[in-house]
């Protein structure tokens, strides 16, 4: 059953710029009435401002186990129900695992897998007491990667903070089946936004993008995010023919590390930089 997006309430973890915006634009635009959560106050107000003042805006940190749980309490406080929680927050480090610190582990791990598991647990009691909507009680959406199902060099801290994200959504959506509580995981290819100087300002190099490496603007993967949350799936991958790449890697891995070689060896010699999502 598709649900309506007039009138749906839905939160926004990683709102203040790239997808996370992007998708709240889309929402907004769909009549949907929004809880923007994102460490910077006045990107948010700034946003907040331009999507009209129906919505909520939420600074907060989900590294922070008491941020991830006000959010949630002020969302539920102010509308009584959360249609959809979308967990999107996080940030890459673009590292090898020789020249990852422990503290770097920690932090990483911290901001994209406790942050998703904190905001989801502080919402759970309260999506399981609500009423269903057009055929779900409510949704959990996570913003994963296509690093979840094949990592990259340099980038394994950040693909293993994917891959557990993964895990976690496969696991808790057998556990909500049951009561009509779907979960959605999204798997973007790189994304066109301010990843990569997120991925500077804690302590990594900008990501290398190899010479043939596809990109996807912020809305390409907020339209598919958007097709998501009114037909709730099990994923959504934004590019489609990116699901069978990855699968193709799995049966063959050796052809997958050569790829993967080509393109480390590219960013040895100096390639081109940017974000990946």
């Amino acid at each position: 059953m598709a649900r309506t997006l007039a009138g749906m309430h839905i939160l926004i973890t990683g709102a203040s710029a790239g997808i996370g915006a992007a998708l709240a634009r889309q929402l907004a635009s769909e009549g949907a009435i929004l809880a923007l959560m994102a460490r910077r106050r006045d990107r948010l107000a700034a946003l907040a401002q331009d999507l009209g003042p129906l919505h909520l805006v939420l600074p907060g940190d989900v590294g922070r186990e008491e941020d991830c749980r006000a959010a949630v309490a002020a969302a539920f406080q102010a509308w009584g129900r959360l249609d959809t929680l979308v967990c999107n927050a996080g940030y890459g480090l673009h590292r090898g695992v020789g020249d990852t610190a422990t503290a770097d582990w920690d932090a990483i791990w911290r901001t994209n897998l406790l942050g998703t598991a904190w905001c989801i647990q502080a919402a759970l009691p309260r999506l399981r007491a609500q009423e269903p909507r057009d055929g779900w009680r409510a949704q959990v959406m996570v913003v994963s990667s296509v690093l979840a199902r094949r990592a990259a060099p340099l980038g394994a801290a950040y693909s293993a903070t994917k891959a557990a994200q993964l895990s976690l959504c496969e696991a808790l959506r057998v556990e909500l089946a049951a009561e009509r509580i779907a979960v959605t995981s999204v798997h973007p290819v790189g994304t066109d936004s301010e990843f990569a100087e997120a991925a500077a300002q804690h302590g990594g190099a900008r990501w290398h993008v190899g010479r043939r490496e596809p990109r996807q603007s912020t809305a390409t993967v907020a339209r598919a995010m958007v097709r998501g949350i009114r037909r709730p799936r099990a994923e959504v991958w934004p590019a489609w023919w990116a699901r069978w790449a990855v699968a193709l890697g799995t049966l063959l891995p050796g052809l997958a590390d050569r790829a993967m070689a080509t393109r480390l060896a590219e960013a040895g010699r100096g390639g081109q930089t940017a974000p990946l999502p």
